[in-house]
Formats: C-alpha cells, sequence, structure tokens
C-alpha cells in the first residue's frame, strides 16, 4: 500500500509540474538541437535519481512522508518550512515547503478519527480535486488513496494569464 499511495503521489506532482513545462515548451517553436538534447539528458538523468529511491524505504507516516518527498528533491527541507494549522482543514499534522515560487504542502489525516472539517474537505478532494475554506477560491488537491496524505502544489509562475 506505500507504493502504491507513493506512486500516486509522485504521479500527481509529476503531472502537475509536468504540464507546466510542457504548455511552455509547446509555444517554444524555436528549440535548437542543442538545446533538445540537453533536455533529453537532463530528463534521463532525473529519471535514474527517481528510481534509486523506493518507498519502501520510509515509514508510512508524516515524517516518512516529509522525508521521501526531499528524497526526491519534491521539497527543500533546508529551504523554508512552516508548520501549518493543520486543523484548519481538519488534519492532525501539515507543513509548508517553499523553494523559490513553489510550495508543496502536506498533510496527515488521523482515517478512524475524522471530524466533520476533515470529512467536508477529504469528500471534496474525491469529488472534484478541490475544496473551499475560509470563502477563499477553490484550492486544487491530491488525496492519497487511503485518505490520509493530502498534498496542495502550486507554483506562482503558472496562472491563468500567464501560463508559461
Amino acid at each position: 500500500m506505500k507504493k502504491f499511495f507513493a506512486a500516486v503521489l509522485c504521479t500527481a506532482l509529476i503531472a502537475a509540474v509536468a504540464s507546466g513545462c510542457g504548455y511552455s515548451d509547446a509555444l517554444n517553436t524555436q528549440t535548437t538541437t542543442a538545446s533538445a538534447t540537453s533536455s533529453a539528458d537532463a530528463s534521463t538523468e532525473d529519471t535514474a535519481q527517481e528510481t534509486d529511491v523506493k518507498a519502501s524505504d520510509f515509514d508510512d507516516s508524516f515524517d516518512g512522508l516529509c522525508e521521501y518527498f526531499a528524497e526526491l528533491g519534491y521539497i527543500d527541507p533546508d529551504g523554508t518550512v512552516t508548520e501549518m494549522d493543520a486543523s484548519l482543514i481538519g488534519a492532525q499534522q501539515g507543513n509548508k515547503y517553499t523553494s523559490g515560487k513553489l510550495t508543496v504542502e502536506l498533510y496527515v489525516y488521523d482515517t478512524d478519527n475524522l471530524n466533520d472539517t476533515a470529512d467536508e474537505i477529504i469528500e471534496s478532494v474525491k469529488n472534484d480535486g478541490t475544496f473551499t475554506i475560509l470563502d477563499l477560491s477553490p484550492v486544487t488537491a491530491y488525496l492519497s488513496d487511503n485518505g490520509k496524505y493530502l498534498m496542495i502544489y502550486t507554483d506562482s509562475d503558472i496562472d491563468d494569464d500567464d501560463p508559461d
């Protein structure tokens, strides 16, 4: 189950990152052969690094999840780490990792003792991949299959006016 959960979170994170990069690359029609080769080499290098990290080597806990994401390079534990008020979304614990214009928030739920807020957030994310809190605009989130972990990924460079 740990491997499946880790694969789902990694896939979601990679899909979010790749969709932003892919859109930019599709708009850039003047790619040179050298830069295309360089990108392919970098992609191969990234894939090689990812395969060395195994989800089974990490605890199925909030700390294990954070360590796993750090090992994969998705978060920078030496960057800005903010402990979040996880109770606002009914979670037990949460951290926000900020590195440049990227932000990753990770939360853990006690699936045996969910309160009404947690039930609403989890159900909303399961239904449409978003939740609303404090009457703000919907927040895109990713939930593990077992409902124990929630991830929010944002890149301040990507928005409707500037998709690059």
